[in-house]
């Protein structure tokens, strides 16, 4: 399958990928910002990305993980129902992530 292929792209709903796509993008944003601040990242697998890769990392992490929930739901046999349920789960953790930055960030302020 290569990514101009509709079928890969046929179970995706675009308003959930871009709401998906902005949590990513505030979840980067708020742990950029809390580490200029002097916050640390409480996730271990992510502070070690962190140091090794900077931001970059953190991104790419990101971007592997869009690229698992279009790819990996799109193999299941209720594609678009199971590309729903992750970006709803993505979509409420994410967000906890995003808030959870935003009073760390906060408090340091």
């Amino acid at each position: 399958m290569s990514p101009d292929d509709p079928h890969l792209w046929s179970h995706v709903s675009v308003p959930l990928l871009v709401a998906v796509l902005g949590v990513m993008l505030g979840d980067v944003v708020t742990t950029g910002v809390g580490l200029q601040l002097g916050l640390e990242e409480g996730n271990p697998f992510v502070a070690h990305l962190l140091r090794e890769m900077g931001l970059l990392g953190l991104v790419f992490i990101k971007a592997i993980t869009v690229l698992l929930l279009v790819v990996l739901s799109g193999w299941t046999q209720y594609s678009r129902q199971t590309f729903r349920l992750g970006s709803l789960v993505y979509l409420i953790i994410g967000l906890l992530v995003v808030v959870s930055n935003i009073i760390a960030i906060a408090t340091v302020g």
